[in-house]
């Protein structure tokens, strides 16, 4: 079989791709926040979903060499006839749109006298061998990009043994069937070339396992804060008072005010947690006595009260956004008759 050109069928099973797929699809984040002191009024939820999907791993092209011998060639003869609109096969015959295919097995590519080949077929190396018609029959654009030929390919194996089968028996010297040796060097290939797409399918399953769960990890990982002490400055009261508007359901601010379902913040910065008068606190906040509510420790808590202070009643989220809470802490600021001075 040295006019197969055994090399190349190996090559023609490998067809040399190995598609690596990184399909990751990286979740949404989804945030509802909601306000109050009681699950009633509402609860932050953070969803950061991350997921690799494991790429799908490309199949090798299934040989045809081990089907030949028992191909149907009749069946072959009737499965080209959707070739024939542009194909001839007889001996001596003229060129259609495609060139003349009698004697193709074994012939070299781009060879029939009288035919206008693209450059794409002429310059691909190689021959005709079994398997390499067998890859052409399967994808011609894929096997040659750039060929001249539309037909979109055949996809069941059987059909393109049994067609090469066909275009065998047209010949006056038909070219040998393959040896079992050939044969089995052909399978212990495709074999291989399984393994070798199976491990990097693993691979690129691996790294995208792994990019999944950096960038789960950057989503999830909160941003540092901002100096509060230099957006104080330039923050805004009256917009404080405004995005406040979501706690007076809880929070009284008025001198003297009677507390709500939270204490009253009049004069709150600087003060002692839990110091309000006849307010009941959880434990976790009255036994925060070391840290006081100055404006480094206020918005913290305002960021995500929860995690700020374990254990508190307070069901509110949190503000998410540096500006909101340099706004409300200048607001709060402002409900005193001797303000805090500003570092």
């Amino acid at each position: 079989m040295s006019s197969f050109e055994f090399n190349k069928v190996i090559g023609a099973v490998l067809l040399a791709v190995l598609t690596m797929v990184v399909i990751g699809k990286l979740g949404d984040n989804l945030v509802a926040t909601g306000g109050g002191h009681d699950d009633s009024h509402g609860a932050e939820k953070t969803v950061v979903a991350s997921k690799a999907t494991k790429p799908k791993t490309p199949e090798p092209l299934q040989p045809i060499l081990g089907m030949l011998a028992s191909a149907d060639i009749e069946a072959g003869k009737k499965a080209f006839k959707k070739c024939g609109a542009c194909h001839k096969v007889a001996k001596d015959g003229k060129n259609g749109i495609g060139p003349n295919l009698w004697n193709i097995v074994g012939a070299d590519r781009g060879a029939v006298a009288g035919f206008s080949y693209s450059s794409a077929l002429k310059t691909k190396e190689g021959g005709w061998t079994y398997e390499s018609l067998n890859a052409f029959l399967a994808k011609p654009k894929k096997y040659i990009p750039g060929t001249k030929m539309s037909f979109a390919g055949l996809k069941k194996l059987k059909d393109r043994a049994n067609v090469v089968a066909y275009l065998r028996s047209n010949s006056d010297t038909p070219a040998p069937l393959p040896s079992q040796s050939e044969i089995d060097a052909v399978m212990k290939a495709l074999e291989e070339a399984k393994a070798m797409m199976e491990k990097a399918g693993s691979q690129v399953a691996e790294k995208a396992a792994a990019v999944a769960k950096e960038v789960k990890s950057a989503v999830s990982a909160p941003a540092p804060m901002q100096d509060i002490g230099a957006m104080l400055a330039s923050a805004d009261v009256g917009k404080g008072k405004r995005v406040f508007n979501k706690c007076k359901s809880c929070h009284t601010v008025n001198n003297g005010g009677k507390n709500g379902i939270g204490p009253n913040l009049w004069n709150i910065v600087n003060r002692t947690p839990g110091e309000v008068g006849g307010y009941k606190y959880s434990g976790a906040l009255a036994g925060m006595t070391d840290r006081p509510w100055n404006y480094e420790n206020l918005n913290a808590f305002l960021l995500k009260p929860k995690k700020y202070a374990k254990g508190t009643k307070m069901s509110f989220a949190g503000l998410k956004k540096d500006s909101d809470r340099a706004n409300v802490i200048a607001y709060l600021r402002s409900l005193s008759d001797n303000p805090a001075p500003l570092k």
